[in-house]
């Protein structure tokens, strides 16, 4: 019963080391507005003599990822006839080119101006989300926890079971985690799942370089109801998968390191 559940755990760390990559994160540093979004932290940060820097550059910068950057894809355009609306055809195999960008499946549209077959790769790789800038949740929140990373930001990328994506934030000022959800441009909003969207939440994930998270209980006032609904593997269970594997992420980490 629990096999499936470490193969999901194990995936989810594979998958955050790619934000530590030196390259992709010169590429990410490329592509942001440091200068001018620090300006804007500054600003803000001086009219509000409360706020920390740090935590006005990561609003900033959410900020600017949703509004400027990167946007939101239900069906892609036609990039022949240039018309917006197409219409789903079904799925199909990656090519190699895809797979190299860790597609994980390939949506087909057909456009409905000139009929031509539209492709959309769900991309995995953070790098390649940075040149094509869409997506749904998954591709908002890989692309935005490269970034904060980039930026020097310690990251969470965090996984909803009942299929959403968004990413956590150490903030220095507060001593904590902060949810932040780049679709929504939501800092510190941890029930917006369950008291705004109605969600009915099992397992919330949280994977960041040095430690995994069951981070749940944060985004729920309704605890007794999630307990019910947790039955892919024994909370014992759970706990001890976790504490392995973060027992050896930080076997060589100096002691301030270790969660």
């Amino acid at each position: 019963m629990s096999s499936p559940f470490l193969s999901r755990l194990l995936s989810g760390l594979n998958h955050v080391k790619q934000y530590e990559d030196p390259l992709l994160q010169a590429k990410a540093r490329s592509v942001v507005p440091v200068d001018d979004l620090a300006s804007k932290a500054k600003n803000r940060s001086n009219s509000n003599p409360t706020a920390d820097i740090r935590d006005c550059l990561l609003l900033e910068l959410l900020a600017w990822f949703k509004r400027d950057f990167f946007r939101w894809c239900n069906s892609p355009g036609c990039d022949l006839c240039g018309a917006k609306t197409t219409r789903p055809r079904g799925s199909s195999r990656p090519s190699d080119t895809e797979l190299r960008h860790q597609a994980s499946r390939v949506e087909l549209y057909a456009c409905a101006a000139c009929g031509r077959e539209v492709r959309f790769p769900r991309y995995n790789d953070p790098g390649k989300l940075l040149e094509t800038r869409r997506g749904r949740c998954g591709e908002w929140a890989n692309c935005f926890a490269l970034i904060c990373r980039a930026l020097n930001f310690e990251v969470r990328h965090v996984l909803d079971w009942t299929d959403h994506v968004w990413v956590e934030v150490y903030s220095e000022s507060k001593r904590r985690w902060i949810h932040c959800d780049p679709c929504e441009n939501k800092w510190d909003k941890p029930l917006l799942y369950e008291a705004g969207w109605g969600k009915k939440l099992s397992y919330v994930i949280g994977f960041s370089k040095d430690d995994i998270a069951d981070v749940t209980w944060r985004y729920s006032a309704k605890h007794e109801e999630v307990r019910s609904r947790r039955k892919e593997c024994s909370e014992d269970w759970l706990a001890q998968a976790i504490q392995g594997l973060n027992r050896q992420m930080q076997s060589g980490l100096p002691g301030d390191r270790v969660a």
